[in-house]
């Protein structure tokens, strides 16, 4: 399985998640987050469409580990239900460095595993302060520590 038919594929399935959970307070309040979706979905047919039609002679196409794939897919569910528990910036950095070390080929070092979660906090911390603070968008904050 090429990774970019994969990938247009599982951008088109969590679209399709979103947009069935769809519900806004007001008709306009909607305008937004639905045209983030329809973009994600075009994008995804574009990626699915040129990993159907590239065709490189040269390159040897990368093939999907269904294990894989599967470990991305039950880490993507953890991280969802540990969202309500810990909260979107712990349990955000700890799906960051465990995905982080499942793309990472060999056993990772000390300083890998230290810049991932380095990586991790600033970028979900920088996330979660730009919903919060500039785009006003609640994010779920942990019941057990309150962050």
């Amino acid at each position: 399985m090429r990774t970019d038919i994969v990938a247009g594929a599982v951008l088109l399935a969590v679209t399709g998640v979103f947009w069935m959970q769809r519900d806004y307070t007001s008709r306009t309040s909607g305008n937004f987050p639905d045209m983030v979706l329809l973009v994600i979905a075009v994008l995804g047919i574009v990626i699915i469409v040129q990993g159907i039609r590239k065709g490189d002679k040269d390159r040897k196409p990368r093939e999907v580990d269904p294990r894989m794939l599967g470990a991305a897919c039950g880490l993507m569910l953890v991280w969802g239900t540990l969202m309500g528990l810990i909260g979107f910036t712990i349990s955000g950095v700890i799906a960051f460095v465990v995905m982080a070390l499942l793309i990472r080929r060999g056993r990772p070092t000390a300083r890998a595993l230290l810049t991932d979660s380095a990586i991790g906090a600033v970028v979900v911390v920088g996330v979660f302060l730009v919903f919060t603070r500039v785009l006003l968008v609640p994010l779920p904050v942990s019941t057990l520590i309150g962050m």
